[in-house]
């Protein structure tokens, strides 16, 4: 039996929310979410939409926590940011 990763916040040392946490992972491979969030798709209800129930408080939480890791951003994560957009949900 091999035991998962965890995502852990190196601040409060918590585990970061394992749904955010797929939902994250599966914009990272999906060309068509992607393009939702570049259109300025509600996080949330995108989320929610894809099999990925969180609320606009632990997608804040996650997003701060995520800032604060020492964890690298996506290529993806990294253009959303570069282009200085900010998108509904928190993003």
């Amino acid at each position: 039996m091999v035991a998962e990763a965890v995502e852990v916040n190196p601040i409060t040392q918590k585990p970061m929310n394992e749904t955010l946490t797929n939902f994250r992972k599966a914009v990272a491979d999906s060309t068509d979410l992607q393009e939702k969030v570049k259109a300025g798709a509600d996080l949330v209800a995108l989320g929610k939409e894809s099999g990925f129930e969180f609320t606009q408080e632990e997608l804040e939480t996650g997003w701060e926590e995520l800032q604060q890791s020492d964890e690298e951003l996506t290529a993806f994560e990294l253009d959303v940011v570069a282009g200085g957009k900010h998108y509904r949900g928190g993003c």
